[in-house]
């Protein structure tokens, strides 16, 4: 009885093992990941972009628990190595993964970088794409929890004025970057002018043909009165 006993105990730790392995493995991940999430914010607040990229590295390899604390490390690092629009993608991805009531952090940086964004396309002349990154912007202010920026009460007086004035400033900047005033229409062509009006009654040097040319060099009017006289004859 007792050797089936041990044969008993035997099995059930073999047949346990595996699951007491994988969940030491978890553990074990779970406690890597802890270190490597907070150093990834020791190593963005330092502007360490070789180590953060390790971090980031790590994060996605073995952080299958918590994938926006992943997103959100990426895109902190796109950021410090000035890749605007793959920050943009890693936040937006982070902010998915996020519930609403805790993105609020995640709403700042997406607000900002967007923000950036739409300057530079400003500064370079496309209207559009301008628009298109303050509106994205806007939108990312006005779905935010509730004082995530107008009433916010961020430690830093820099930082909070800046979250305080996004939607103010989001709006202005949409107003004076959107299309330009329509050209008013060219003025008309000028009127033609008038036909010169008929000629008087009576008016013998409208009418009559100009005298004819003298002969010989004579006086123009004893000229004509012989051509009358002859013609007469």
């Amino acid at each position: 009885m007792t050797t089936d006993r041990h044969r008993l105990r035997r099995r059930l730790l073999l047949g346990s093992a595996p699951i007491v392995a994988a969940v030491l493995i978890l553990a074990a991940k779970l406690a890597s990941v802890a270190v490597v999430d907070d150093s990834a914010v020791t190593d963005y607040a330092n502007r360490d972009t070789a180590a953060l990229s390790d971090d980031v590295a790590i994060l996605r390899q073995f952080n299958v628990i918590e994938p926006n604390r992943t997103s959100y490390a990426g895109g902190s690092l796109a950021v410090l190595q000035h890749r605007l629009h793959d920050a943009d993608r890693e936040f937006g991805r982070a902010l998915a993964q996020t519930p609403a009531d805790q993105s609020c952090p995640v709403r700042i940086n997406l607000e900002l970088i967007r923000e950036t964004l739409g300057d530079q396309a400003a500064a370079a002349g496309d209207r559009d794409a301008a628009v298109r990154q303050y509106t994205a912007a806007r939108d990312a202010v006005t779905h935010a929890p509730t004082n995530c920026f107008a009433g916010n009460a961020d430690a830093d007086a820099e930082r909070r004025r800046i979250r305080a004035e996004a939607l103010p400033r989001l709006d202005a900047k949409i107003a004076e970057t959107g299309p330009p005033p329509t050209a008013p229409p060219p003025p008309p062509p000028p009127a033609a002018p008038p036909p010169p009006p008929p000629p008087a009654a009576g008016d013998a040097t409208s009418t009559l043909p100009p005298p004819l040319p003298p002969p010989d060099g004579a006086d123009p009017l004893q000229g004509l009165q012989r051509i009358l006289r002859d013609a007469a004859r």
